[in-house]
């Protein structure tokens, strides 16, 4: 967990430094991340406490949310994952405007939510490896965020 707290401490940004996002593309895109972030929560069919602490704090520091702000996008995510069946809509709008270093980054926090509760279900690494593939990311690539610990430097 405290691995976690450190991980989260830079901000994403846009692809280019020099692209400046509207107010309306920065919620477009907080969604886009939120309502991802909370699939993968649910993606065990099992909402536990710790993965929820996970995701809260990835909201409040992460994104720099208010508690006001994050409740709010997180109705939405709540709604929306009850009627989507892809995450292509959640991808697309993250390709857009976050550069491949910053989707390596949620990525990275999307597989700590799914370990939050010391295990992986079949349903969250499914989620994980679809969501890496939208986002350009082979299954090698994808592996080394799950498996650190085998890089050989």
């Amino acid at each position: 967990m405290v691995n976690f707290l450190n991980s989260i401490k830079s901000i994403f940004v846009p692809k280019s430094s020099k692209m400046t996002l509207s107010s309306d593309q920065k919620d477009q895109l907080n969604q886009a991340i939120i309502c991802l972030l909370t699939e993968m929560v649910k993606a065990d069919y099992v909402e536990l406490t710790i993965e929820k602490m996970v995701l809260n704090t990835h909201l409040t520091e992460q994104l720099s949310l208010s508690r006001a702000k994050a409740n709010q996008y997180l109705a939405q995510a709540n709604i929306t994952s009850e009627v989507s069946v892809s995450l292509r809509p959640q991808t697309e709008v993250i390709n857009e405007f976050l550069s491949t270093e910053d989707k390596h980054s949620l990525l990275v926090q999307l597989w700590q939510i799914a370990e939050a509760d010391g295990e992986i279900h079949l349903l969250e690494t499914h989620t994980f490896y679809q969501a890496g593939e939208q986002m350009g990311f082979n299954k090698t690539q994808l592996d080394r965020i799950c498996h650190p610990e085998d890089i050989i430097n």
